[in-house]
């Protein structure tokens, strides 16, 4: 029965150390990472409604959006992923933001409101 207890321990403690290794290279790994799409963004909505926008990708792919619609600015925040898609990007007021910075395009919508944006990378 102790021999039984001591194998025991001794299979949890090495699945709790790999548990351990393996975090500590994923965190290596994303402190490494760049995204390819890191910089600023520079575009227009067009649509139901109309305005410019302003996307800044930072260096692990989460993103800062500025929407700017009739003298009022709106900033919301998001993810892009290595394949350039656009997710999570809801604003505070209902925008809501999908596309692809590959094809530096997409749609939006809030509400009864929609229609599409594109921007270049400056």
């Amino acid at each position: 029965m102790k021999r039984l207890t001591f194998l025991l321990i001794i299979v949890f403690c090495f699945t709790g150390c790999q548990r351990i290794i393996e975090q500590h290279q994923f965190n290596k790994e994303l402190s490494n990472y760049t995204s390819p799409y890191q910089g600023n963004w520079y575009g227009v909505y067009t649509g139901s409604d109309n305005g410019q926008l302003q996307i800044t990708v930072y260096k692990a792919g989460n993103i800062e959006v500025r929407r700017i619609f009739n003298n009022v600015s709106e900033t919301f925040y998001g993810l892009v992923y290595n394949n350039g898609i656009i997710m999570f990007t809801y604003s505070n007021s209902g925008f809501y933001l999908s596309g692809d910075l590959n094809a530096k395009s997409g749609t939006w919508k809030q509400g009864s409101l929609n229609g599409s944006w594109s921007v270049t990378k400056q």
